[in-house]
């Protein structure tokens, strides 16, 4: 009670108290907000997480169609915009700019732009369609600039010009890859010598007896730190590396759950035996995938596309087990799925059609205005627009030339100069598709737009030669756990989870388990565990500042039907790779070491031998060795020495020597040689430029790695792994 009493009578004390700890905590964590780390730094240059995601908005609008939902799809927005920064200083230092005029020689010009070159090529000639291409232009810059489609066309564009500086800045480097004559000519020399040559070889594998010691390690080690840092981390000496160990758990269908599953497929099979037209229609979209498109056969994966060809209308195609549906899909054998369906009808379709149009719109028809307004696009009203369309079909069926009749009626006929003309286009693309497949080349029709707009005057004028197409209806069951089955699974990676601390805990007592642990070297961006989509954060967590070496994720991380398990095995620095992890990193370390070890000792040997005698026989009788060999012809150009194999230094010692006599000893990759020149031979030298091309175009490759070589000359504070 006196404890009681004595807080009430100063309870003006707690009250401060709680009041300055709640305003610590404020200004604390305004503190934190304000300090917030920024998106990333490049070259003190900052690059905000909403300018990131503008970019990759921007490139979602380019790429549509394709799967941008991916982490490997923001990387790549990233590295564009790493590429553009680093180069972009490049070329304002250089002053290397494409002019309009050059934008224009893009287009339409000599110089065309691969891009352009792919997207717009005729599919019957292969030709560059220059019409269609100036056609899409004037369309465009008469749209309103507010218009999404103007937009995105300027977007393309100026991607262009940065494409077109990137390559005039290339063209530079690679113009800048050069050899001068006299070490063109100096090769040229070396190489046209042959030499007639026998070799006394003692191979490293040849002595089985040694030991190593730590000693012979650190040795090594210490004589080769900067190419063992290179060879790991390759030409990006700033990106840390982590390895990861971890198991993963799959939940698979217990027999009760495939009973399950195999009474439902049969329910639906037999269900859908019965069903004809909207029944079966409204029936498969409930379970599976109704497409009234009509599709080759081979667009279908095995072994629906055997199943399929050939089919006639009414086919039922039975339960079957697959992988994948489309032959575009990636195969992976995990996703088992039963399928089954019906060819609802078969055609002899084109692939692709040809058409012009003389497009009519009424009032109805509205687009946006510079202000985002929706105007309509002409006062014309529906009874005139009609009156229009009669007129304009009637004078084609008179006899007027269609190219006429669109200058005459079409409303963009001013800004087309190609008459309408669609260019080839893919079945089932188009908005009034099966009216052009089912006309012939020649016809004329009229085709009503949606909503009361206006019309479009359609004419035939190209079709593919016509293949057996069909229409399929396709119901899909996943083979997959039920809930009861995943959800044990689960527990039973939080199990293993729970029982070890520690990385080097885990490892023992998976071996004590049997259970397969997964090694995994990760970056900072890395998207996932191998074979385990959607796995992100477990590489968040590796990369987590509080996350030491050798801990154990209390996350468990799911993929599907998988549930992994993750510790953190070590940190890898670049340049500052320890000799423990180069022995766990490299399993060619310890055969390095070896053969240097017993290099040094046959290297010994050798010369001992080769200081008693200056007779190639003597001395491999000396050396125990009974029988030298011959390589004739030996050359600067060919880096093999016989059975030997690949003995550059050997090679290029011959080829350096240009008296007869003994040579070595040579401590090569796979043994110690000793060399006796028997005879040189000097031909005809190489043309020299000849040997220059072919060296400038081994240093023309290196711009590959331009990007990577910039991007190590500048400071990169890379926060991303805070955003994503």
């Amino acid at each position: 009670m006196g404890i009681i009493g004595s807080i009430r009578k100063h309870s003006w004390l707690a009250v401060a108290i709680v009041g300055i700890a709640i305003i610590a905590f404020i200004i604390g964590d305004l503190s934190k907000n304000n300090k917030q780390k920024a998106f990333a730094k490049l070259d003190g240059e900052e690059i905000t997480y909403e300018y990131f995601n503008a970019r990759l908005s921007q490139s979602e609008r380019n790429n549509q169609g394709r799967n941008t939902n991916t982490y490997a799809f923001r990387e790549g927005v990233w590295q564009d915009i790493v590429t553009e920064n680093l180069l972009g200083k490049e070329l304002v230092a250089l002053g290397i700019t494409v002019s309009d005029s050059e934008m224009t020689d893009m287009y339409v010009g000599r110089f065309i732009h691969r891009e352009l070159l792919n997207q717009f090529r005729d599919p019957q000639t292969g030709a560059y369609n220059v019409e269609q291409v100036r056609n899409i232009a004037l369309q465009i810059d008469n749209l309103p600039d507010t218009m999404e489609a103007k937009i995105q066309w300027i977007e393309y564009q100026e991607r262009l010009r940065d494409d077109r500086r990137k390559e005039k800045y290339y063209v530079m480097l690679t113009g800048g890859m050069y050899m001068p004559n006299a070490i063109a000519q100096k090769i040229a020399d070396i190489s046209a010598k042959t030499s007639d040559v026998r070799v006394a070889a003692l191979p490293y594998s040849q002595v089985t007896d040694v030991t190593l010691t730590d000693a012979d390690y650190q040795q090594y080690f210490d004589a080769h730190r900067k190419e063992l840092n290179k060879d790991f981390f390759g030409i990006d000496q700033k990106i840390e590396v982590r390895e990861l160990v971890y198991a993963v758990f799959t939940a698979k269908p217990s027999e009760a759950d495939m009973a399950n599953i195999n009474k439902e497929v049969d329910d639906w099979w037999n269900e859908m035996r019965t069903l004809e037209g909207t029944a079966l229609a409204d029936f498969v979209s409930m379970h599976g995938y109704y497409d009234t498109m009509f599709y080759s056969s081979d667009v279908f994966a095995a072994p629906l596309d055997t199943i399929i060809k050939g089919s006639a209308a009414g086919k039922l195609i039975d339960p079957q087990v697959v992988s994948r549906i489309s032959a575009q899909e990636i195969y992976n054998p995990q996703n088992q799925m039963y399928v089954m369906g019906k060819v609802l009808k078969t055609e002899m379709r084109p692939d692709s059609l040809r058409f012009s149009t003389i497009f009519i719109p009424n009032e109805n028809y509205k687009v946006q205005d510079n202000a985002g307004n929706a105007q309509s696009l002409v006062t014309r009203s529906v009874e005139e627009t009609k009156h229009l369309r009669d007129s304009a079909m009637a004078a084609i069926a008179a006899g007027m030339p269609f190219e006429e009749a669109f200058t005459a009626f079409s409303h963009n006929a001013e800004r087309d100069t190609s008459h309408g003309d669609s260019h080839w286009m893919h079945d089932g693309t188009i908005l009034f598709n099966e009216e052009v497949v089912h006309h012939n080349i020649g016809d004329v029709f009229n085709y009503d737009l949606p909503n009361d707009r206006g019309h479009i005057i359609v004419k035939v004028t190209g079709k593919t030669a016509p293949k057996m197409k069909y229409r399929v209806a396709l119901i899909t069951r996943d083979i997959v756990p039920s809930s009861e089955t995943d959800r044990a699974c689960r527990e039973k990676a939080n199990q293993f989870a729970g029982r070890y601390a520690t990385c080097r805990a885990m490892m023992e007592g998976a071996q004590a388990e049997n259970i397969q642990l997964h090694n995994m070297l990760v970056i900072s961006m890395t998207d996932s565990l191998d074979g385990l989509t959607g796995t992100r954060d477990a590489i968040r967590w590796a990369f987590n500042e509080k996350t030491g070496v050798d801990a154990v994720s209390g996350q468990i991380y799911a993929s599907d039907y998988n549930y992994a398990v993750v510790a953190l095995r070590d940190v890898y620095n670049p340049g500052k790779l320890t000799l423990e992890q180069v022995r766990h990193l490299n399993p060619q370390f310890e055969s390095l070491v070896r053969n240097e070890v017993i290099g040094k000792q046959l290297m010994e040997k050798a010369q001992q031998a080769m200081n008693k005698s200056k007779d190639i026989n003597g001395i491999a009788t000396a050396l125990n060795i009974t029988a030298l060999d011959t390589v004739l012809g030996a050359n600067f150009m060919m880096p093999s020495l016989g059975r030997y194999g690949m003995e550059p230094k050997v090679m290029a010692t011959i080829a350096a020597k240009n008296t007869t006599g003994l040579v070595g000893p040579i401590q090569g990759a796979s043994g110690v040689y000793i060399i006796n020149i028997d005879s040189n031979t000097q031909g005809e030298p190489m043309d020299i430029s000849t040997i220059r091309q072919q060296y400038e175009t081994t240093g023309q490759r290196s711009i590959s790695f331009l990007v990577s070589v910039l991007l190590n000359r500048v400071k990169l504070v890379d926060n991303r792994l805070l955003y994503m």
